[in-house]
């Protein structure tokens, strides 16, 4: 059992006045995912949660620059049981018209493209080198006649590896395989970067389906989903105990 993040989007609540209106339309939309459903009379029957929260203290949305002050935007993180002190232009959720979705996505697109660059000009002062998956799939099939610190000592061998793995600045910067890390093709990478920055592990959508497949599909799915949602959709990230 554990605590896990789900984003929720659901129809705007009835009265924007009513404090309380938010958390039962969102509770409304959970429920049918509850582990304590009594109208599943199927002994097999297993449910996603068994009690959530409203929060996104580790993964807020970027607010429309000049709607800041909203009374729409979720600011109250009620895992932490007060109002967060987020920066105005941050919010745990709000109406997908109010949510700067590109902002994040950006931003992170920037530093991929420039971590790429870093490297590729990096590696071209050395011979090419082949990836550490290359030397531990061999080692995989023969984990006998190809022994895995064998894999592992071949590929740290090439004069790529040796010098990026001499070199503490760039070890901190770049993952144990930055070959199979990067890829070939910078718009790929760049692309899969930008689009890990918005999904939660789970999406509930629109029309109640629970999602959280996980991987490049999921995430691409996730991104493309909330673009398109309805402008008065609330979108509100949610931390769930399953």
């Amino acid at each position: 059992m554990a605590k896990q993040r789900i984003t929720a989007c659901i129809p705007p609540p009835g009265d924007p006045a009513d404090p309380d209106a938010l958390r039962r339309a969102i509770g409304e939309a959970m429920a049918p995912y509850c582990y304590d459903r009594e109208d599943i009379p199927h002994p097999d029957w297993v449910g996603e949660w068994d009690y959530w929260f409203i929060s996104g203290s580790n993964c807020p949305f970027a607010v429309l620059p000049g709607h800041e002050g909203d009374p729409r935007l979720v600011r109250v993180d009620e895992w932490k049981t007060a109002s967060e002190d987020l920066p105005r232009d941050r919010c745990h959720g709000g109406p997908r018209a109010l949510l700067n979705l590109d902002t994040d996505r950006q931003a992170a697109a920037h530093e991929a493209a420039r971590r790429w660059d870093d490297w590729v000009r990096f590696a071209a002062g050395h011979p090419p080198a082949l990836p550490a998956g290359h030397y531990l799939d061999r080692a995989y099939l023969d984990p006998v006649g190809y022994p895995e610190q064998r894999a592992r000592a071949e590929y740290a061998s090439q004069p790529l590896i040796r010098a990026f793995m001499e070199d503490p600045e760039l070890r901190e910067r770049f993952p144990y395989d930055p070959i199979g890390f990067f890829g070939p093709d910078r718009e790929a990478f760049v692309e899969e970067c930008a689009a890990e920055v918005l999904p939660t592990p789970a999406l509930l959508t629109l029309d109640g389906r629970w999602v959280e497949y996980g991987g490049p599909d999921y995430r691409r799915e996730f991104n493309a989903y909330l673009d398109a949602l309805p402008p008065e959709t609330m979108v509100v990230r949610v931390l769930y105990h399953s």
